[in-house]
């Protein structure tokens, strides 16, 4: 009598695979032999929860639909290649847990997620191009067709449901960005700016009943998504397109910073007042309209960019004596974004182009700071591409502004060495505009 090895049975395999009598590999959110052969995969069996760091969300049901091969590809290279980038340097969570976690079992999520994936693949591969602008191929427009439908169905079905809509929103304008549509890319950003508007202004009024939405849903949407938005607004701004304001209350701006995840927010914070001001200032300026007020709230912005240095520098001594040292690529970013608000809040009532003349010494901690990310003695290739401003802008305003001839030169140099897209700044065009305006000034 022949007789089998005993071994413990499996029981955490998709039901699918259970039905059919075959072995389970268990990958999530589809099996091997499901994706194979397009088959819908549940798992009904929950495992028991590990202690891990996970963002508590309510998600009204969701329709089960198959995930098909080429959407599970997308998923995967995703989660291994793209959302650890997405996130950067900083200790966020939208791409790399939110959108995953989402991604499981939101259709609108999967399928845009996918989409950003096969675009991701197309810009890497374009980058020989000078200016490493793709459109979407096929599969990406399909994908992201789906992801449309999805959420319109979605929308419908629960209409007071907010997160999804705005991750959605988030993902359409990643995938613009990596278009380089610009006007399809503030077109999103803009929505969802109304959409977060429409929340807060619900929220305020007294007299408005309780909106109809779930607390954790709420603090996911103020923990995750308001940040992001905040960081897009910047681009909004340097194209004038004004979008409503989501700032912190007082008491929060004044109180110490928590991290440097918080810091970082507080600074977009301050950088977006500090930009809707300039932009107004500058017109006024070469007009010689600037009047006592400007004057007045010009100091008044400087104060606040101050205090926000003082604040970082206490936050760094309380992380130091907690032999908790920061992350120094992500404080040379903020270091850099803070540099160039500095010098251009400060020169932005005056009219002419000699005002930076008295900033060469910040121009140059500014270049310290992003020689320090781009590390160009250690022979790293930073990331091709980011969804965040990060040095491209900050090289471009001091390779225009800055007179001094060593110093413009080392920001056109590392201008042309740096990361070839960032949000909207495309690295190549930004290099060619400074050479030139260069050459014509000397």
């Amino acid at each position: 009598k022949r007789t089998r090895e005993s071994a413990s049975k499996v029981r955490t395999g998709c039901s699918t695979c259970k039905a059919r009598r075959v072995k389970c590999d268990e990958a999530k959110p589809i099996c091997r032999r499901c994706a194979m052969g397009n088959r819908s995969c549940v798992y009904n069996t929950v495992r028991a929860t590990q202690s891990r760091n996970v963002i508590t969300i309510y998600l009204p049901p969701a329709q089960t639909q198959p995930v098909f091969l080429s959407n599970y590809r997308g998923l995967d290279f995703f989660h291994h290649n793209l959302a650890a980038e997405l996130d950067g340097k900083f200790d966020t969570k939208f791409w790399g847990k939110l959108v995953l976690q989402l991604s499981h079992s939101e259709p609108a999520i999967q399928h845009a997620v996918s989409a950003i994936s096969i675009i991701y693949q197309d810009v890497e591969s374009s980058l020989r191009h000078p200016t490493g602008y793709v459109n979407a191929n096929l599969s990406a427009h399909q994908e992201w067709n789906t992801a449309v439908r999805s959420l319109s169905v979605r929308i419908q079905e629960h209409p007071n449901s907010h997160l999804v809509p705005l991750v959605c929103c988030l993902l359409f304008t990643c995938i613009e960005l990596l278009r380089g549509n610009i006007q399809s890319t503030l077109f999103h950003v803009e929505n969802g700016f109304n959409i977060l508007a429409a929340l807060r202004h619900k929220n305020d009024e007294i007299s408005h009943p309780r909106p109809n939405i779930a607390p954790n849903e709420r603090k996911a949407i103020e923990d995750h998504i308001v940040p992001v938005f905040l960081r897009l607004n910047v681009l909004c701004s340097l194209t004038g397109r004004l979008t409503p304001q989501m700032y912190s209350s007082t008491a929060t701006q004044d109180s110490p910073q928590k991290d440097l995840t918080d810091s970082r927010r507080r600074l977009y914070e301050v950088s977006d007042t500090c930009l809707r001001f300039i932009g107004k200032a500058t017109l006024k300026a070469d007009a010689f309209q600037i009047d006592f007020d400007d004057l007045v709230e010009q100091v008044k912005l400087q104060t606040r960019l101050d205090a926000w240095r003082i604040q970082l520098d206490e936050l760094l001594q309380r992380m130091q004596a907690a032999s908790s040292p920061a992350n120094q690529d992500a404080l040379n970013i903020l270091l850099v974004h803070f540099k160039v608000i500095y010098i251009w809040i400060r020169v932005c009532t005056t009219a002419g182009e000699t005002a930076p003349d008295s900033y060469h010494g910040d121009f140059e901690e500014l270049l310290h700071y992003a020689e320090q990310i781009a590390k160009p003695d250690t022979g790293l290739v930073p990331p091709p591409l980011s969804f965040d401003v990060q040095i491209l802008g900050p090289l471009y305003y001091t390779a225009l502004k800055c007179r001094h001839p060593t110093i413009r030169r080392r920001a056109l140099e590392m201008l042309q060495s740096a990361p070839r897209r960032e949000g909207l700044w495309n690295g190549h065009y930004a290099y060619v505009t400074a050479k030139r305006v260069i050459e014509l000034e000397e």
